[in-house]
């Protein structure tokens, strides 16, 4: 047994040798194919564009869990429904800051470039080159397709909308990162990447600004909803008010000379309801400005810690990197391909002995 064990250690130690030596005989070929891959890693460093991330963190604070609001509206008859954190909870902002219909307003709400107004999504298509593409296209609607600044997302052409379906999903899938730092913590951070830096800095600032309308509109819609409507009526106790006091009024002045009691009874039905509305008024006025303060406190806050400076961070392949990655990359490939050929060879031997 230890015999056959000497000689299987032998062999493997030939056959080592053996490979060492063959790879040393074809050194100049792994050289050569070495100094391919370092030509290649440098080309590559000219030919791969320059990416610029844009990073922009925020914190947010939910509203607190108060029966205030609710106990308040509930005595005018409103109702704030259940509670909206199931559909829209903190930890559902970070899946709307990656949904199509935020990323779609974020490119298409107008910004100010070099002094004009503008919308990402050209920026977007003229950064990758699709309005290029466009101008030798065969389809007569493809060469003459643009996206007019203001244009209703409603009145897209097919052609328009298969288009912006492309630049979409090509950012949701490549160039944007929304994660949360810690799950104890409510601080995120939303990250893009493009080959314009100007591009990844105004798309994330875009995108939390239509974020937040939408979350905080949205957390609050049904509140907001019933303080109008109690403001509503606030202001026709008001103006009830008001015509009561002129009502009063008038006929103050048609019972001045009157020696008749009975004509001063309609004087003192006014007078009671005056009095009724005022203090009605009051004490709706009251609760409205509380329900005020209640709907601001439970309002969440989206708070934006850092956002993006020019210039943005860029990723670039250099000449030296690119110098030494495609060396180890030919290098490796050349000493992968080598060593399968000596193996193969080997095979064969064996399989004739």
């Amino acid at each position: 047994m230890a015999n056959t064990e000497y000689i299987s250690l032998n062999k493997l130690i030939n056959s080592l040798k053996s490979w060492k030596q063959y790879l040393f005989s074809v050194k100049y070929m792994i050289l050569g194919l070495t100094f391919l891959g370092a030509v290649a890693g440098v080309g590559a460093s000219f030919i791969i564009p320059t990416k610029y991330t844009a990073n922009l963190s925020f914190a947010l604070q939910e509203a607190d869990k108060s029966s205030g609001l609710s106990s308040l509206a509930s005595q005018f008859g409103f109702s704030l429904g259940g509670s909206t954190s199931g559909a829209f909870g903190g930890d559902n902002l970070y899946e709307l800051l990656t949904s199509r219909a935020l990323v779609e307003k974020a490119l298409l709400v107008p910004v100010g470039i070099n002094g004009k107004k503008e919308n990402l999504l050209n920026l977007y298509l003229d950064t990758y080159k699709y309005n290029k593409d466009w101008k030798i296209s065969k389809n007569p609607y493809l060469r003459e397709l643009s996206y007019p600044v203001g244009q209703n997302r409603e009145s897209f052409t097919r052609t328009q909308d298969s288009v912006f379906q492309i630049a979409c999903g090509e950012i949701l899938k490549e160039r944007l990162s929304v994660k949360k730092r810690n799950k104890k913590l409510s601080i995120g951070d939303v990250s893009f990447t493009s080959e314009n830096e100007l591009l990844s800095k105004l798309f994330v600032e875009n995108l939390m600004k239509v974020t937040t309308i939408f979350y905080v509109d949205t957390k609050t819609k049904l509140a907001r909803e019933n303080y109008l409507k109690l403001q509503h009526q606030v202001d026709s106790v008001k103006q009830e008010y008001g015509n009561a006091l002129v009502s009063r009024a008038g006929l103050a002045d048609q019972t001045m000379n009157s020696i008749r009691q009975s004509s001063t009874v309609g004087l003192l039905k006014k007078q009671t309801d005056i009095q009724i509305l005022a203090g009605t008024y009051v004490e709706m006025k009251k609760n409205l400005e509380i329900m005020k303060m209640s709907l601001d406190k439970e309002t969440p806050l989206i708070q934006v810690i850092d956002n993006p400076v020019l210039p943005l961070e860029k990723k670039r392949l250099g000449k030296i990197k690119g110098f030494i990655t495609g060396s180890f990359a030919g290098g490796f490939v050349s000493l992968l391909l080598f060593s399968s050929i000596f193996g193969y060879r080997m095979a064969v031997k064996l399989k004739e002995w």
